[in-house]
């Protein structure tokens, strides 16, 4: 009984913590989005070559940033998960799963969009873009599995080997340009520097915040929902919530 009650108390502080959180990070995330479409629409340039069709790499890296880094979230928790059984790596890396699905899918079709005017083509299938649509596979069956299960715990063993599996698939797409022979073009930021001039960069990195705190924001009541569902005892788990 004291296992129960102390595993839900720690629950509890995750789902209050979320709970203050939650509203603040979606009103950032806005403003930040808003203010980042404004200066990528309005006040950068338009690019010599690609002209005005390059502003959609604002949403395009961004996401395609997104995508990679939440699957390794979810390779990470569902590591945790199985190795020290702690259920709130489990709930994380479930919360996780639609959030890197959407930034897959926003990857696919901002590429298609940028790749008509720019390559000649909306889709080819290279090992980047084959890769990353891999990627939304595997999101997909994940999301798919969820339900698939009606235990919990059986659901969260096979998504975290699944997930640890699917993240040899992260390291392809980061570098398959480099790899293979690609019409995808080399990445733009690197170390040793950018290829975007410089004035024209400065919208991208408030881009990429503005949409980690929209992702939070998602992913705290993605989170809150996790464990009002997992309960096994929904009017215990509302007590102590409420307490």
């Amino acid at each position: 009984m004291y296992q129960f009650v102390a595993k839900y108390l720690v629950l509890n502080k995750v789902f209050k913590f979320f709970e203050k959180v939650t509203l603040p990070s979606l009103i950032i995330g806005l403003i930040g989005f808003c203010f980042a479409s404004y200066l990528a629409l309005y006040v950068l340039p338009a690019d010599a070559e690609q002209k005005e069709i390059y502003r959609i790499l604002f949403v395009h890296v961004p996401s395609a940033i997104l995508s990679e880094l939440i699957y390794i979230f979810l390779a990470i928790n569902g590591f945790i998960y199985l190795v020290w059984r702690t259920k709130i790596s489990a709930i994380f890396l479930n919360a996780a799963i639609s959030i890197g699905l959407i930034f897959t899918a926003l990857v696919l079709v901002t590429g298609s969009i940028w790749g008509k005017p720019t390559w000649g083509t909306y889709w080819v299938w290279d090992a980047r873009i084959t890769s990353t649509f891999i990627l939304l596979i595997q999101y997909v069956g994940l999301l798919a599995l969820r339900s698939s299960f009606s235990s919990h715990q059986t659901a969260d063993q096979i998504l975290s080997i699944i997930a640890i599996i699917g993240a040899i698939n992260i390291p392809i797409i980061k570098f398959s340009v480099d790899w293979w022979n690609t019409l995808h073009q080399n990445a733009s930021i690197t170390s040793s520097g950018s290829s975007i001039a410089s004035e024209m960069l400065y919208a991208l990195p408030i881009m990429l915040i503005a949409l980690l705190f929209l992702s939070f924001a998602i992913f705290g009541r993605n989170i809150q929902f996790e464990i009002l569902n997992r309960s096994s005892n929904t009017r215990m788990i509302k007590e102590v919530l409420n307490g």
